[in-house]
């Protein structure tokens, strides 16, 4: 389909631009331990009570509804998660329907415009990462959780609670989110929010081919591909609320943007970045492609490159974060800000006290 038009394309990223912006952001580190009520209760204390987005409006009676029975499907695929809302809503005296809201988010669409890779090579599995939105977004917070009966993991939270919007998991597991803008589907039935998918698939599965099944599986509220990786295996799920389906990689390497590449979903896209998402698939794809560099250091030259561009300084398409990661050897950094002006910095890989404990329950 023809791109629309999209006023951001006519502005060339100027990392000076955004600097104050990137500034003005709260960013940080943050240790979590117990069971997911206690980590919500951690989380209260830690952070305090969530401003909601911008020019959101109070729930109606039947968004409520909805989100209690996403509420009931959440819990099917991770029993406790949602645990983490009782605990802060307790320790922060707020009323649960302030909280219900995050449950339904991204339904009406949403603008993440991210971009993320993986290659095997050398012996390892190599991951790279770049989100983006919008600068009103300021709460950027790296997790690492150990929650008791559950994996381990380390990774990011853009501010809506119990999400991860991209991460590791203790076995390697690497999962990442992007925004997909596509045509209205005919009805959503309640399901999960994209930010609480990546969650669910770090803390309850081992390995990428666990993950893929379990995204496929679950309903979805929005349109989002999930890149989904491990030491051994590399999957791209492209997800729509009616469907499902699943990218494998060509060679030695995958990558997913903010559009459908499926036959069964491409048609479906409706984006005024299309054309912006396809160029940053076709510059990393092609930057891949030099088998005799370094892998890591490829990684980190896709992730600062600003002709395209991957790391941006748009409103809307400002890179927030940046993460690198070697899953063959349990290792990962992260650029807590634009990885063109800000180091990587190695953090402690997730190690879990305790196996999963709900299985076969």
């Amino acid at each position: 389909m023809e791109a629309l038009p999209d006023p951001r394309e006519d502005k060339m990223p100027r990392p000076e631009d955004d600097l104050e912006e990137e500034k003005a952001a709260d960013y940080r580190y943050l240790q979590l331990a117990g069971t997911h009520l206690e980590m919500g209760q951690q989380l209260a204390h830690e952070i305090g009570p969530l401003p909601p987005p911008p020019e959101r409006e109070p729930l109606t009676l039947s968004q409520i509804a909805f989100a209690e029975e996403c509420w009931d499907v959440i819990s099917s695929f991770h029993p406790t998660l949602l645990d983490e809302y009782e605990g802060w809503a307790e320790t922060l005296d707020l009323e649960m329907n302030a909280l219900l809201g995050m449950l339904i988010v991204g339904i009406e669409g949403t603008n993440l415009e991210c971009s993320s890779f993986a290659l095997r090579r050398q012996g390892r599995t190599i991951v790279g990462r770049n989100y983006d939105s919008f600068y009103w977004a300021r709460l950027r917070y790296l997790i690492a959780a150990q929650p008791e009966a559950y994996y381990a993991t380390l990774g990011m939270n853009g501010g809506l609670l119990s999400g991860h919007h991209d991460g590791v998991n203790q076995h390697g597991l690497f999962v990442a989110l992007h925004g997909v803008e596509t045509k209205a589907p005919e009805r959503v039935e309640p399901g999960v929010a994209f930010h609480l998918i990546p969650r669910i698939l770090l803390e309850t599965c081992a390995t990428a081919e666990e993950a893929v099944m379990m995204a496929q599986e679950m309903p979805h509220l929005s349109s989002f591909n999930y890149t989904i990786v491990d030491p051994h295996d590399t999957f791209v799920v492209e997800a729509y609320p009616e469907m499902a389906r699943v990218r494998e990689a060509e060679n030695d390497h995958i990558a997913a943007t903010n559009h459908f590449l499926h036959d069964d979903l491409s048609h479906l896209m409706e984006s005024p970045i299309l054309e912006n998402s396809k160029r940053r698939l076709q510059k990393i794809l092609s930057v891949l492609s030099k088998r005799e560099s370094d892998p890591w250091a490829l990684a980190r030259e896709i992730l600062t490159d600003h002709q395209t561009p991957i790391c941006g300084h748009v409103d809307g398409l400002a890179t927030f974060w940046s993460a690198i990661g070697d899953l063959t050897n349990r290792k990962v950094a992260y650029s807590l800000g634009a990885p063109c002006r800000n180091d990587y910095k190695e953090y402690p890989w997730p190690e879990g006290k305790e196996e999963k404990a709900f299985l076969g329950s």
